[in-house]
């Protein structure tokens, strides 16, 4: 198990704990603005899957799989979320030639419960995931809490990721000040507010009542066992940004947990990163803007993942 001081001897070692990293920019990573959704439908038809409990160690995982010969995706949830998460992204990237899979973490929908899991259970449980299902290598596409587990899963997991995309995710602060930044953000009481006014911007809630409905309803089926283990090293915490696969990170500028200067300060210190910064758009970015989600997500997908 990796100690402390370790991770943040590590962290101070490859520079980007400084405020010299910080204010020093020697190269902003492109950042793409993206126009806010105006109009929403009904999640779309699912692609046909084979669903069901996954033996992962000691816990077996509920996924699904749309199988087929294309690269393979794994979507990763937020805290809020499961393995059903995903419908507006399922048929669109099954649909685009990849093989996309879907997953719970332990103690959320359909998968077992179990005793708090540490940043290394979380890692190692989606490996032996990966097994089960006979996938060397995937792209990771995470939201919030899920970017944690990906850059944990990356650090311990290197030869098994063959691109990060990351959304929306407290993953962005990697440094002191970035985590100064959200904690300024959010004021007392914040954790006593309901999640969709935590995660869903204003704009989508005016908007969009019925798509409030069904984000609700998955976030309260959403965990069934305890809270992930609080207060440990992440394995993340020791990455090397300079060794990060291709990676595309993206936020809205209404995401009160990783508005897009954190994305920014995460981008200056990660040579691979593409940004992206959506109008409009909170923390469930992934949900509240679909269209242009998958759009700039598979626009990413379709380039790093080309053979040429």
């Amino acid at each position: 198990m990796l100690d402390r001081r370790t991770l943040l001897g590590s962290i101070v070692a490859t520079g980007i704990g400084s405020p010299a990293a910080l204010s020093a920019h020697p190269q902003t990573p492109s950042e793409r603005l993206v126009a806010a959704q105006r109009q929403w439908s009904e999640p779309p038809l699912q692609a046909p899957v084979e669903a069901g409990l996954r033996a992962s160690g000691a816990v077996r995982l509920f996924a699904w799989d749309t199988g087929g010969p294309g690269p393979a995706i794994i979507f990763i949830h937020p805290a809020t979320g499961s393995h059903a998460s995903w419908p507006y992204q399922q048929p669109v990237f099954a649909g685009a030639g990849y093989r996309v899979i879907g997953y719970s973490r332990r103690n959320y929908l359909q998968s077992d419960a179990s005793p708090p899991a540490s940043p290394v259970d979380d890692a190692d449980d989606l490996a032996r995931l990966l097994d089960a299902l006979a996938v060397d290598r995937a792209h990771l596409v995470a939201s919030a809490a899920g970017g944690l587990i990906a850059l944990d899963f990356l650090a311990l997991h290197r030869d098994r990721v063959a691109s990060l995309v990351l959304a929306s995710s407290m993953a962005f602060a990697r440094t002191p000040q970035a985590m100064a930044l959200v904690r300024g953000l959010l004021p007392a009481g914040w954790r006593d507010l309901p999640s969709e006014f935590q995660e869903l911007s204003p704009s989508y809630r005016a908007a969009n009542p019925d798509g409030v409905r069904r984000w609700v309803a998955i976030e309260h089926q959403a965990r069934h066992g305890p809270a992930a283990a609080r207060g440990q090293p992440r394995p993340g915490a020791m990455l090397d940004p300079a060794s990060f696969p291709p990676l595309l990170a993206m936020t809205g500028d209404a995401d009160l947990y990783a508005p897009p200067p954190l994305m920014r300060m995460f981008g200056d210190a990660v040579p691979s990163a593409e940004l992206a910064s959506f109008a409009e758009a909170g923390h469930a970015l992934f949900w509240e803007q679909p269209l242009g989600f998958n759009r700039i997500a598979l626009d990413f997908l379709d380039r790093v993942a080309s053979p040429g």
